[in-house]
């Protein structure tokens, strides 16, 4: 493509919601020179953090931005399979309630464990619910509240 003067920039995108108010982080690969050529605008749209500067910075050829962003995904991944497996032991096993779940998820995730995915299923278990099929509600309420 470079014989064509077509210039590649693949990159990841993490932020989701708190990205959207307030700058994603950007995982740009490909072409170094693409990356320069953007590098000005994509400090002004990604996050600012104070310690740390602009959550972007160039990742390597080819397709290493989309492919940071997918080993980040499979960290995600892992977390849910953690915490689906959690509950089933407490659940199943522990005959928790959901206020009891609640109670001891809220304990585990602070810390080291504190994780947007840990925190928001500690909070579906604080929410009162009639039937059990209605965790799923619960849930898609937390997401817009």
């Amino acid at each position: 493509m470079a014989e064509l003067c077509l210039l590649y920039l693949g990159m990841g995108v993490s932020g989701g919601e708190e990205g959207a108010w307030h700058g994603p982080s950007l995982m740009p690969g490909g072409s170094f020179e693409a990356s320069k050529h953007t590098e000005d605008i994509l400090l002004k749209v990604v996050a600012q953090v104070p310690d740390s500067g602009p959550c972007v910075t160039y990742i390597g050829k080819g397709g290493a931005g989309n492919f940071v962003k997918m080993v980040h995904k499979g960290i995600e991944y892992g977390d849910m399979q953690l915490i689906s497996e959690a509950y089933d032991v407490l659940k199943s096993v522990g005959k928790l309630t959901n206020e009891e779940l609640h109670q001891v998820l809220s304990e585990w995730f602070k810390g080291e464990l504190l994780r947007f995915l840990f925190e928001i299923t500690a909070d579906v278990f604080g929410k009162r619910m009639t039937r059990e099929k209605d965790i799923w509600l619960t849930m898609f309420w937390i997401k817009l509240a």
